[in-house]
């Protein structure tokens, strides 16, 4: 996938963020930062023209090795824009850590609610 194929799909994302999840009463906010909504039609839809930035990345050893050890800023910040847009699974993926630990990482950024 082209940079400007990637762009583009980021741009009908936040497109469709700005038109709809800002007024929706069912979004959450984490740290000052927007969540979406996995049951909205919006948000199903985000998910659905988002899939390919993520999809190339499933057989990626990077992705698939599992990182132990403290949470850097970047991996918080992924998880804190992310948790309601990707399941558990593709967090995981992405960040290189277990399943287990993306659900506790939550839970903990989120005032112990679970994940």
């Amino acid at each position: 996938m082209t940079k400007t194929e990637k762009r583009r799909i980021r741009l009908q994302a936040i497109q469709i963020l700005d038109q709809h999840c800002q007024r929706c009463e069912y979004h959450s906010k984490l740290n000052s930062c927007m969540s979406v909504c996995r049951e909205c039609p919006h948000g199903q839809r985000m998910q659905e023209i988002s899939r390919p930035l993520w999809e190339e990345n499933d057989f990626d050893p990077y992705f698939l090795s599992h990182r132990v050890g403290r949470w850097s800023r970047d991996e918080d910040f992924y998880l804190v824009n992310h948790y309601d847009v990707h399941p558990v699974e593709v967090l995981a993926a992405r960040l290189g850590r277990t399943t287990e630990a993306i659900r506790k990482r939550i839970a903990e950024l989120k005032g112990g609610e679970p994940a």
